[in-house]
């Protein structure tokens, strides 16, 4: 480990550009010039542009070294370029956009629309299913509308750079080589496997940041403090319509100086989500990131209702998640609203019960059809699980990562379930779940963190059951049966299946 170490920092202390030249539009015309996705959609196509973006910034090739953490408690094989072609996927989300709101559109050249939606993308391709319906490629105006909605943001060619800046560094925490470097310069109680709260703390400390990201050193004090404001907050926007995130993740948000809810920082952390999620699917093989309308719309909208309501005087954790959640509940379930928002007169039923209920019809994308059944369970039998999801419970808060995926698709084809057996037998599933993890953590010596089950072995179950899979009462069985296995921080864990 001691090699890797120091290989990590020596890479990132030589940078082939002394000062970086503040602009992006030498990487689009580099971009451009290799023919863009529909003629050289690879990274060997593309040989020059990433000659350029290797030799500018350094901090890429940490995603090259060592062990790389994809999702809580899954790493990729050592050396694989996963996670260095995603965050190159991102960036080109950037250019494209940079592309789009300078007016590089007509009606032969959509040069940043087809980056980011044109090729061959299997489904996702905008002649296919369900690509034809959610792919920006589709929605040209609406996309010229939201790059130019964007760069209001960017006054200047030095606010773009920042902001490719932004995306170079944003997942270097992932590494377990860059964690252990970091780490080993915090006390044993700062120190943690969240890469997020590692790049926080790469960032706070000057001289971690020379070594390990000399293209934010060279910033101006104002736009590091504006990068720094955004990964303090440790908030993950992805995980927010679907009622993933644990309350205790709202807390970054309610703890970071207002002038950030002002001068942009926000928007720009929560906007890197976007460009992020469109270079998911980015590899050697297709360097061209993906938009989709519930992305750039959706999140946009989400981002923007988000930071409306942190404005709002006196808000709390468990307030910000309710108030969110319940926007899109009264869209969903119209004819129960009525009797639900008779219930929300009781502070006590929105923070505890009633924001259980919104997060377990959010974990199925409000498609489950019986809302009432939920509530009436969640108020009669199941206080355990109504305390971790309202953020009530003793010791950390557990997030279940890809619970959305273990709801909705552990419910199983019946989503009117007029009885509610199907709810019944899946929520006591999830309350399975969240006891094995509880026992894990009986003994830590922190309650105010955020801990991450990463639930996918049981999504897998679930996926090759495919038609024969049988709703709520055999995710029961599979549950039953889980056991939990920690990392050494007791911040992250993994679900194990009885074999």
């Amino acid at each position: 480990m001691g090699n890797n170490n120091a290989a990590i920092t020596q890479c990132c202390k030589q940078s082939g550009v002394a000062e970086p030249g503040k602009k992006i539009k030498p990487f689009l015309e580099l971009l451009k010039a290799g023919g863009g996705v529909r003629l050289a959609p690879t990274a060997a196509q593309n040989k020059a542009f990433f000659d350029l973006l290797d030799e500018t910034f350094p901090e890429l090739a940490i995603y090259r070294q060592g062990r790389i953490q994809t999702s809580p408690g899954v790493e990729e094989i050592e050396g694989s370029p996963t996670e260095y072609y995603r965050t190159v996927g991102a960036m080109i989300a950037l250019l494209s956009c940079y592309s789009t709101a300078h007016g590089d559109f007509g009606m032969e050249e959509d040069f940043g629309l087809d980056s980011v939606s044109a090729g061959e993308r299997g489904p996702m391709s905008t002649d296919k299913v369900p690509g034809k319906f959610i792919s920006m490629g589709n929605k040209r105006q609406e996309y010229i509308d939201w790059c130019q909605q964007f760069a209001a943001r960017m006054i200047s060619e030095d606010d773009w750079w920042s902001m490719l800046v932004f995306l170079v560094i944003h997942d270097v925490g992932k590494s377990d080589t860059f964690r252990k470097v970091v780490n080993a310069t915090l006390p044993p109680h700062q120190r943690s496997d969240d890469h997020d709260r590692a790049l926080a703390s790469c960032l706070a400390d000057q001289e971690l940041k020379k070594q390990l990201l000399p293209n934010v050193s060279k910033m101006s004090p104002q736009r590091q403090e504006s990068i720094l404001a955004g990964f303090q907050t440790n908030f993950q926007l992805p995980q927010l319509g679907q009622g993933e995130i644990a309350c205790i993740n709202f807390r970054g948000l309610l703890d970071m100086n207002t002038k950030h809810l002002r001068n942009g920082s926000l928007h720009y952390y929560f906007y890197h989500s976007i460009f992020d999620i469109a270079g998911a699917g980015c590899n050697e093989n297709f360097i061209f990131p993906l938009a989709l309308q519930p992305v750039y719309i959706g999140f946009t909208k989400s981002m923007d209702d988000l930071i409306e309501q942190l404005q709002t005087p006196k808000m709390d954790e468990r307030s910000l998640y309710f108030n969110f959640l319940y926007t899109n509940f009264k869209k969903s379930y119209a004819d129960y609203e009525a009797e639900f928002s008779s219930m929300c007169n009781s502070k006590v039923f929105c923070h505890e019960t009633g924001l259980a209920v919104l997060r377990v019809l959010a974990l199925t994308r409000n498609t489950y059809q019986n809302p009432r059944k939920v509530t009436e369970f969640l108020l009669e039998e199941m206080s355990h699980l109504v305390q971790e999801l309202a953020g009530s419970p003793i010791g950390p808060q557990i997030m279940l990562y890809y619970a959305p995926d273990l709801l909705r698709m552990g419910l199983g084809e019946d989503m009117k379930d007029e009885s509610g057996e199907n709810m019944q037998a899946a929520l006591q599933a999830l309350d399975h779940v969240y006891r094995a993890a509880r026992r894990t953590l009986i003994l830590a010596k922190s309650g105010d963190y955020q801990y991450q089950l990463n639930v996918s072995p049981i999504v897998t179950v679930i996926k090759k059951a495919g038609k024969e899979w049988k709703g709520g009462k055999q995710l029961l069985e599979v549950c039953k049966s889980v056991s939990v296995k920690n990392n050494d921080l007791n911040t992250e864990g993994m679900v194990e299946l009885k074999k």
